[in-house]
């Protein structure tokens, strides 16, 4: 009884330390220095199917980010998004200072064995540079990071629902979409 016990405790560290993060931010630019609305991370297994139980999800104060850049261009386009988006994106209740929701992604971050992102450019870029302007360690190696729409550019019929713009779902559809990808080609390792 008592090494199955052990055995669970094992898998369960496993799948938590070293699962994959999906990474999604939502902002108000689109430079490394763009004003952060919230951050999402989703853990999960490529080669399987739907997520572990491991993610995070913060709206960000704009109080604490006032060296961060506004971009009119954005606004703009979030003015076109439907209600639900923006009243998501632009709620006012449960923000958090971005430094304390760095410091709580970096904890999950820190126990990832890759972290992807759709277009890493963006959301690693603007993450590095928040980490830097607070003067803390980024989480993650640069050899983690990896781009989840470059995989999916292999798979040109790949079904691809749209984007919601709610950071956490996003994640989830991200997820989806590149565990079909991997399926699909039967890719079962990444180095």
């Amino acid at each position: 009884m008592g090494n199955w016990i052990i055995d669970t405790i094992a898998l369960v560290c496993y799948n938590v330390i070293m699962a994959d993060l999906m990474i999604d931010i939502e902002g108000l630019g689109t430079g490394p220095e763009t004003t952060i609305l919230t951050i999402a991370a989703q853990s999960f297994d490529p080669f399987g199917t739907g997520y572990y139980d491991q993610s995070y999800y913060a709206r960000i104060t704009l109080e604490s980010q006032e060296n961060r850049r506004i971009e009119q261009g954005t606004i703009d386009w979030w003015a076109t998004q439907p209600a639900v988006v923006r009243d998501e994106a632009f709620a006012e209740h449960g923000r958090i200072p971005l430094d304390q929701a760095l410091g709580e992604l970096a904890k999950l971050i820190w126990h990832s064995k890759r972290i992807w992102a759709q277009g890493p450019t963006y959301d690693m870029n603007i993450l590095e540079h928040a980490y830097k302007s607070f003067g803390m360690p980024l989480p993650w190696q640069y050899y983690m990071v990896r781009d989840s729409r470059t995989v999916f550019s292999l798979w040109p019929d790949l079904p691809k629902p749209p984007a919601s713009h709610h950071a956490l779902e996003d994640c989830c559809r991200q997820i989806d979409m590149l565990q079909a990808t991997l399926r699909h080609f039967a890719i079962k390792e990444l180095r």
